[in-house]
Formats: structure tokens, C-alpha cells, sequence
């Protein structure tokens, strides 16, 4: 076999089994493999996964920090089954977190990493502009980057806390074509302004604001009964 070339590179980072299979369970809440409410069984996840029930149980520690699942000790673990009262407090409350990252963010971006942005930002832009949803991997790309920029552990603490639900929740509905698209491609567009200027504040404010216009798509989420009265 051929001798690779050395170069100066180092070499990637080794993953840990429980962060591999958190990424496999925490695509399955998302794209609604794993259902609202359903039980999680320790055996069928270990079987499923192809691991030990160490990890699994290590995984479903972390969703359960980020409200995806709901545990309650000797009785069940299953994945959170929102309201729609949650859901939009989730929604309000996930945006005002956002808007901190961008904030803090935004300005701080180095050449690359705006770059990097930038592209996101336009394939995001192409997606909701064909009322598509977004590509998860590029969103949370964007906000690691955002929080990398910004150098705050206590504002990655709080969006750990609270960019996922936000994702879940979204997401949910836009399986079924339920999304506030039009909104969606002016704050990316705007966004993207806002990025590309190195505009925290103008950012923030796009972010900030953007609940207050989903109105009628609240509305159609409440109609659709995918979140319990």
C-alpha cells in the first residue's frame, strides 16, 4: 500500500463513543425518527446503535440537559412531548438567546470564519428561498462558529441549553411544510448583511424582532395539533 505523505496537519480529533452516539440520537429527535413522547428503551438503543448501555445512557444524560428528553427515575425516559404554550415560549425565548450569540458573535469573526458564515448564510438563503428547511449540520456549524468568535463559556453554556429544543421544535413542523418562510429569508438575508459588515447590534435586532412577526405561522402550528393544547 502506498506510504501517505506526512504533513503538518495535526491529526483530527478522536471522537468519544458517547458524543457519536449522541449525534446519532440527537438526529433521530429531530427529523422525528424518534417521536414525541415515545419511550426509550435502554436495550433497543443499545441494540439499535451497535454499543454498550454506557454511553447510551452518557447520551440520553446530555439530551436531557438540552430538554429533549424527559426522565423520571424508575418510571420512564422518553422524548419530551411539548405544548404549544412550550413550543412558543421556546420559540420567543430561544430567539432572544440567539440574538446574544450573533450579537456577540458577529463582530468577532475573523476573515475565514466570516467567510465560512457568508456561505451558510446562502445556502440557508437558496433553502428557505425554495421553502425548504435548512441543513442542520450548516446551523450548528454557523452558531459554533458564532460562539467560538465570541469567547464567552457562560453564553455556549446557555445556547447548549437552549439551541437545540429551539431546533427540535421548529423542525417538527417543517416536516410537514410549516415554517415562516417569507420571515425566514429576510432575517437571512439580513443577516447576511449584518454579517458581512460586522454588525453585532444590527444582527441582534434581526434576531431579536423576528418572533414578533410569526403571528400567522403560529397560528397554522396551533391548528395543526402537532403541539397539545
Amino acid at each position: 500500500m502506498p506510504i501517505p505523505t506526512l504533513t503538518d496537519q495535526p491529526p483530527a480529533p478522536r471522537r468519544l463513543l458517547r458524543d457519536v452516539v449522541y449525534d446519532k440520537m440527537f438526529d433521530a429527535i429531530i427529523d422525528g425518527t424518534l417521536e414525541f413522547g415515545e419511550r426509550l428503551n435502554d436495550d433497543q438503543l443499545v441494540a439499535w446503535l451497535g454499543v454498550s448501555r454506557t454511553p447510551v445512557r452518557e447520551a440520553i444524560a446530555k439530551l436531557a440537559d438540552q430538554a429533549l428528553v424527559d426522565i423520571e427515575a424508575n418510571r420512564y425516559t422518553r422524548i419530551v412531548a411539548p405544548t404549544f404554550a412550550e413550543f412558543t415560549d421556546t420559540v420567543e425565548t430561544g430567539y432572544q438567546v440567539w440574538a446574544l450569540v450573533v450579537e456577540r458573535g458577529v463582530p468577532a469573526l475573523t476573515k475565514e470564519q466570516r467567510k465560512e458564515v457568508t456561505a451558510i448564510l446562502d445556502r440557508r438563503l437558496t433553502a428557505f428561498s425554495k421553502r425548504k428547511p435548512e441543513d442542520v449540520a450548516d446551523l450548528v456549524r454557523m452558531n459554533e462558529l458564532l460562539l467560538d468568535a465570541s469567547g464567552s463559556s457562560s453564553l455556549r453554556r446557555l445556547w447548549a441549553a437552549t439551541g437545540p429544543r429551539l431546533l427540535l421544535v421548529l423542525r417538527r413542523p417543517a416536516t410537514d411544510g410549516m415554517y415562516p418562510w417569507e420571515q425566514a429569508v429576510e432575517l437571512t438575508r439580513g443577516l447576511r448583511d449584518a454579517v458581512g459588515d460586522g454588525d453585532g447590534e444590527a444582527a441582534a435586532r434581526l434576531v431579536r424582532e423576528q418572533p414578533a412577526s410569526f403571528g400567522a405561522y403560529f397560528d397554522e402550528v396551533s391548528g395543526s395539533g402537532i403541539y397539545a393544547a
